[in-house]
Formats: C-alpha cells, sequence, structure tokens
C-alpha cells in the first residue's frame, strides 16, 4: 500500500493517502512525506522490493525494510506531484498492490498508481466522526495549512449539517471545525466541511453522509425494487415528451421521480417488504430517435445513452425531484441505487465529442459487439454496443478520475446509497475497483455502507465470469444470471424442481462468504417470467414489436400459480433478492422493449394480478420480520419433481421453513430438520393460511397443501 502523509482521516489500506501534519502559529501544517508499504499475509522468505514510474521501472528495483514486524516500507522523497504506477517484486515475481484499488496504465501494462499531490494546497483532516441511534452527532475536523503556509482564507470555510451551514463550529484561531448535536431525526444525515487557502487553493471537501437508525442496516434485510422510472409512475404529465415515428412500447411513456416519490409515500414499497430501490439511469440522454434491435428506432426512455453528465433526464425530472425521491426513501429507512453507465456514452456527449481522440474511448481497435470479427466475449473490452455508442477507453486516467469524480458528484446530490454498475464483463476491472475505493474512503470516515450490484449477462455455467468481479475490492455481489435460468426453466417450464436445488448447491459452494448476490424472476432484458408461463411466447409471440405478443393480461390462474412458486423461491433466498417492476402483479411482455410497458396499479389490476401482489407482500413481509429469511443458513430437506421443502436457520435456534408443492394433492412428510431447528421445539405457522408446525427435529411432520407455497415461521410470542 501507498502512503503519503497527508490527512489522518484517510486511513483504511485501500487508500493512498494518509496524514501528518506539524504546527505553525496555531494552524497546523501538511507535510508530503512518501511511503510505500507492503504487509503480506503470510511471511515472505525472498526480498521484498518496489519497481517504479518515478525512476522510468529501473532494472534494479528499490528494496523495501522490514520495520521487524513483517510489514515492509520503502520512504521515496523529492517525487514531483503527478501519478506514478508501481509494482511490487516479491522474489522474482512482480505483482500489483493488494491494498490499493487504483491502477495506471503504462506502456500498455497495469501496475497500481501513486498519487502525490500539489502539497502547496490545503488539506481537511477529520479528527473525529461519531453518530450514534439515539441522534447525537459528534464531529471534529482540522483544516491543514499548505505547505507554503498561505493561511486559511477569512471566508469560505464552512461546516454545514444536511445543507444548513453552521458557523459556530468553525474557529479560526486554531482552524478546528467541531460541532456537537443531539436530537437528530432518525433517517440519513450530511455534513459537508469545505475550506480555502488565502491563494484560493481549496482543499478536497469532506463529504460525510450517515444514518440515525436503531439498528444496523442489512442489505439482505428485505427486497430489492427495480422502478423502470419511464415506466414506473407518471405524476408529472407535463414533463412528458416522446419523440415522433417511435412505436410507443420504444418511445418515452412518462414516468419520472415524482411518480416513484409518489409510490414511496403511498406505502407501495413498504408493503412489498422493499428496502432497496433501484432506478433507472438519471443522466440526460439524446433527444431524438435512433436505429436499435431489429432495425426498429428506439428513444433513450430507458436511460442508457447518456448524452450530458451531471445533469437529469428532464423528462424524469429535476435534481431537486430527484433529491425529494432519495429523501422519501430515506425518511423510512430505504435505500436507493441508481443505474451506473460505465461503459459507453452516447455520440452527444461532450465526453466523446472533446475527448474522443484523446485516449478517453477505444476507437480505432473498437469494433460492434456481435459482427464479423467481433465476437461480443473476445472482444467484450474493446468493442462498442451499436455505433454511436462510443466505447470507454478504462485505461486512460485522465477517463478514470472524471468518471470518479461524475459518480461522487451523483452520490452526494442526490444522496444515493450504492449504485447498480451496467455491462460489467465489458470493462477493465479498474472501474469497479475505482468506484469501491472512492466509496470505501467516505466509509472509513462515517462507517455507511454503499451496495455495488453488477449485471453480467451470462448463462446458467457462467458463475466463474461473475466471480471474478466481486471482492471487497469490487462488488458485493451480482445479479444471478446462473440461478435465474434453471429457476425459469423449472418455475415457468414446468421442469423439474432438482435443477433448482442443483443451482443453489452449486451456489453455495461457489462463491465466497460475504457475497450478496441478486437472485430474480425477470429483469429488463430478458422476456417476462409469467408470459413465458403462460405460453405466450410460442411462435412469432415473442416479437416485441410484432402483432402477437402478449395480451395486455394474463388470464391463465396456472400462470399466476407458477409465478407464486417461482416468488416463493427467489424472495426467501440469500442475497438481495429483486422485484422487477411488474411482476408483482403478472405484468405481461415479450423482450425487450415490451418487456418494459407501463406499470399498473390499483383498480386497473384483475383479481388474479391482485391475488398475486397480496402474495408476494406477505413474502416481503415475512423477510422483513424473520431475520432467518435474510442471513439464516438455507439447507435443503426434501426435493421432488414437484416438491421442494429447504429451511433457513440461525445459530439461535430461529428459522424458517419454505415448501413448494406443485402437485395436485397435499403432501404430508416427516422431514429431518437441521443445523439451529434440529433441537427446537417451538411451533410455527404459515404465513399465508396459519396452520401450524410443530418442530420436532428429526420427527417434524410438514403438511404442505396442494399446488401451493407455504411459508412457516415462528408464531408471535
Amino acid at each position: 500500500m501507498t502512503h503519503l502523509r497527508l490527512p489522518r482521516l484517510l486511513t483504511i489500506p485501500a487508500l493512498l493517502t494518509a496524514a501528518a501534519c506539524g504546527e505553525s502559529d496555531s494552524i497546523p501544517v501538511r507535510t508530503c512525506d512518501v511511503t510505500l508499504t507492503y504487509a503480506p499475509r503470510q511471511s515472505v522468505a525472498d526480498a521484498v522490493q518496489v519497481s517504479g514510474e518515478w525512476n522510468n521501472f529501473a532494472s534494479r528495483p528499490q528494496l523495501m525494510t522490514d520495520r521487524g514486524d513483517g510489514v515492509y516500507t520503502l520512504r521515496l522523497e523529492g517525487l514531483e506531484p503527478r501519478d506514478y504506477g508501481y509494482r511490487f517484486v516479491v522474489g522474482d515475481k512482480e505483482q500489483l498492490d493488494p491494498e490499493n484499488p487504483y491502477s495506471r496504465w503504462v506502456r500498455a501494462e497495469e501496475y497500481s498508481r501513486l498519487t502525490v499531490p500539489d502539497c502547496r494546497q490545503p488539506a481537511l483532516e477529520l479528527n473525529r466522526f461519531t453518530a450514534t441511534p439515539e441522534g447525537a452527532l459528534e464531529v471534529d475536523v482540522s483544516y491543514l495549512d499548505g505547505t507554503d503556509r498561505a493561511g486559511p482564507a477569512g471566508e469560505g470555510l464552512v461546516l454545514t449539517l444536511d445543507g444548513t451551514p453552521r458557523p459556530e463550529a468553525y474557529d479560526a484561531a486554531t482552524g478546528r471545525f467541531r460541532l456537537q448535536v443531539t436530537g437528530l431525526e432518525q433517517g440519513k444525515h450530511h455534513v459537508k466541511v469545505v475550506a480555502r487557502d488565502s491563494q484560493g487553493r481549496e482543499a478536497e471537501p469532506l463529504y460525510l453522509p450517515f444514518w440515525v437508525e436503531p439498528e444496523r442496516f442489512r442489505w439482505e434485510s428485505g427486497l430489492m425494487y427495480f422502478a423502470f422510472t419511464d415506466r414506473f409512475h407518471n405524476a408529472k404529465p407535463e414533463n412528458d415528451g416522446p419523440v415522433a415515428d417511435v412505436d410507443p412500447i420504444a418511445n418515452y411513456l412518462g414516468g419520472d421521480f415524482a411518480g416513484i416519490t409518489q409510490k414511496i409515500e403511498e406505502g407501495y414499497f413498504d408493503a412489498l417488504g422493499v428496502r432497496t430501490l433501484w432506478i433507472s439511469p438519471v443522466d440526460q440522454n439524446p433527444e431524438g430517435r435512433f436505429i436499435g434491435t431489429g432495425g426498429k428506432y428506439y428513444t433513450g426512455y430507458h436511460g442508457y445513452w447518456p448524452s450530458k453528465p451531471r445533469q437529469t433526464q428532464h423528462r424524469f425530472g429535476s435534481l431537486a425531484e430527484l433529491r425529494a425521491l432519495t429523501a422519501a426513501a430515506h425518511k423510512r429507512g430505504m435505500r436507493v441505487i441508481a443505474d451506473l453507465v460505465l461503459n459507453h456514452v452516447h455520440q452527444e456527449h461532450p465526453y466523446w465529442t472533446t475527448y474522443g481522440q484523446e485516449g478517453w474511448f477505444n476507437t480505432a481497435a473498437s469494433c460492434v459487439c456481435g459482427t464479423q470479427d467481433c465476437d461480443w466475449e473476445a472482444q467484450r473490452l474493446i468493442c462498442k454496443f451499436t455505433d454511436y455508442l462510443p466505447d470507454f477507453n478504462w485505461r486512460s486516467t485522465d477517463f478514470v478520475d472524471q468518471f470518479a469524480a461524475d459518480t461522487l458528484w451523483w452520490l452526494e446530490q442526490a444522496d444515493f446509497d450504492g449504485f447498480r454498475l451496467d455491462a460489467v464483463k465489458h470493462m477493465e476491472q479498474v472501474a469497479g475497483r475505482t468506484i469501491r475505493g472512492k466509496l470505501k474512503e467516505i466509509t472509513a470516515r462515517t462507517g455507511t455502507e454503499f451496495y455495488l450490484v453488477g449485471e453480467t449477462f451470462v448463462g446458467a455455467d457462467g458463475r466463474s465470469q461473475i466471480a471474478r468481479y466481486i471482492s471487497p475490492r469490487e462488488l458485493d455481489g451480482q445479479f444471478d444470471f446462473p440461478l435465474y435460468w434453471p429457476l425459469r426453466e423449472a418455475f415457468a417450464d414446468g421442469q423439474g424442481l432438482q435443477r433448482v436445488d442443483d443451482a443453489v448447491r452449486a451456489n453455495e459452494v461457489f462463491y465466497a462468504p460475504g457475497t450478496l448476490n441478486s437472485p430474480f424472476l425477470g429483469n429488463h432484458d430478458v422476456a417476462r417470467f409469467i408470459s413465458q408461463a403462460a405460453g405466450q411466447l410460442q411462435g412469432d409471440g415473442s416479437d416485441p414489436f410484432g402483432p402477437n405478443r402478449p395480451s395486455t393480461v394474463v388470464t391463465d390462474a396456472t400462470a399466476f400459480e407458477k409465478m407464486k412458486y417461482g416468488f416463493g423461491f427467489v424472495l426467501t433466498q440469500p442475497g438481495v433478492p429483486l422485484v422487477y417492476y411488474g411482476d408483482e402483479v403478472g405484468l405481461p411482455g415479450a423482450g425487450d422493449p415490451d418487456n418494459r410497458r407501463l406499470m399498473r396499479f390499483g383498480d386497473t389490476l384483475t383479481p388474479l394480478e391482485r391475488e398475486l401482489l397480496g402474495f408476494v407482500q406477505k413474502l416481503g413481509q415475512a423477510r422483513i420480520a424473520h431475520e432467518a429469511l435474510q442471513t439464516g443458513a438455507r439447507r435443503t430437506l426434501r426435493v421432488e419433481s414437484d416438491l421442494y421443502v429447504f429451511q433457513r436457520d440461525l445459530p439461535d435456534g430461529r428459522g424458517a421453513v419454505v415448501a413448494i408443492n406443485r402437485g395436485a394433492v397435499e403432501r404430508s412428510l416427516v422431514v429431518e430438520l437441521m443445523g439451529g431447528l434440529a433441537a427446537s421445539t417451538d411451533t410455527y405457522a404459515d404465513i399465508f393460511t396459519g396452520q401450524t408446525l410443530q418442530l420436532a427435529g428429526t420427527e417434524t411432520v410438514l403438511v404442505v397443501p396442494p399446488r401451493g407455497v407455504a411459508v412457516y415461521v415462528p408464531q408471535p410470542e
């Protein structure tokens, strides 16, 4: 790892900067000693050295010194302010710094990135930050003068709490910001500190978001819901703006930020047990129409064609309306993540028009994915999705810095709690690692955690492709496509349930502990589950623009039964289960864009749709109420072609038993409870029928209703 002797606030291993300061009068002064640190997980017998760009990767690397505890250090002096690439050399093998998430490419090779700043610039040092569940806050920040001792400016040194300046927090004599507050409301808050010196040089601002809530939030505590912004709910028709001569299913339909906010405030997501809300990309997209799949015209209603940075899509609403959305969610303890488009921009974007020939994009080497000699996998890092979507070059340090800055801008301005990363496999891993590194810096200061979930579209055998991006240095998890395909074949097509159990067991031995993948029944890139379950996609019914695409509603009761089986499984799984908007009511649709129809609510729902909604709501509420359904171990108790029984259990003996019976007759069977439930004699009750289950270890008798789902949880005391 790399230490620059800068503000002490950056002390986690993944960061490049740490702090040290001296005293000048009463205002401390920063220093910029640079020390590289390598702390191997186990002792090494060979010499540890560093090969660095500061001496043009000299043929003889510089030797690091063992400080006596198995940690190796090297102090570097006289480095000019700039970026440098480096690698550790252990024995005869070079390696990247395992604790540094940031990379730099030098002569087409990847190195760890050391950034030496201009130490004449002032800095802010976080000395103390605490926030209690009862709403007490304490913040202590020091202004550090630059090395030329210009002194702080007479004004422009401000600490704000939730956007309100607190001038009493700053002591000009010492350069200290101190704030103590009690009685903060439950929900999300933030402190921000800005400062500059008498020469107008600005310190890197401190952004400190934090939560006041009774207990630590867990992402797996409830459901994640994708509210596809344009298709979810239209609360402000005045901002609608469909483009002429485009089929409505590929055009703007009017959904907006205000519509999502309205449903938050109505309690729609609370009733479903949603704890994480995922919304479409928020950036402005081009105004016109463009040829897409099948030679049809499309608009940017989906948000995946960014055309301007740091500007919301005006049809969705203003930045203030976006901030109102996140604020409404935060009042309910709900997190909001935004879709982040990292692979490309639209050709109208100023980054393309300004920097298209300056290394920010893959240009000469780029081809259109899927065309001749341009394989989706072999050229995945350089191919572009279509001609008008130039592909980012994540080996450009200047581009990486700009994109990271834009991401942090959105995080703060919109008050997001994480991101869904689009098309992960089409970018160098520096993309996810850089974003995670920046978020970890905030987490290290405040304890506030952020969720990064990736989308890597793979088949049932794609676990290794998914797993390569999941680690504490990158993504928390990914959408579980390897599980999705077997569960769709089993629950929608009626294949044996053993396929699902095999996939679940494969997951459990493949992914590292702590992985937060997201199982799902549907998403915006595949035809709707219920349309497959109802047989609507056969023949030319799968053509999203054709006359035989699925009808407006599904009337097949059997298809709704299949949806219940699928939801009964997905919403009781480990991880962060996803509900794709409309699946909770059985919204039909062929492939993209027909799978993105306008959402329907309330009186527009049929009895079958309302019944399914109530079913999903009970599952979501059960997950919130019972920790075992969130974090408990999962164990299969019985699996047959049409029967699947498993348990979730905690070490303290609490748990849940889930049973899916697709057969036409009631099943009474003896199951052998395991783990934390093996010794329990508690009485459980089914969340749907109230039927009780007496736990009795190896002699537990379970009755499963025909063509139904049962979720047994402890009865209230």
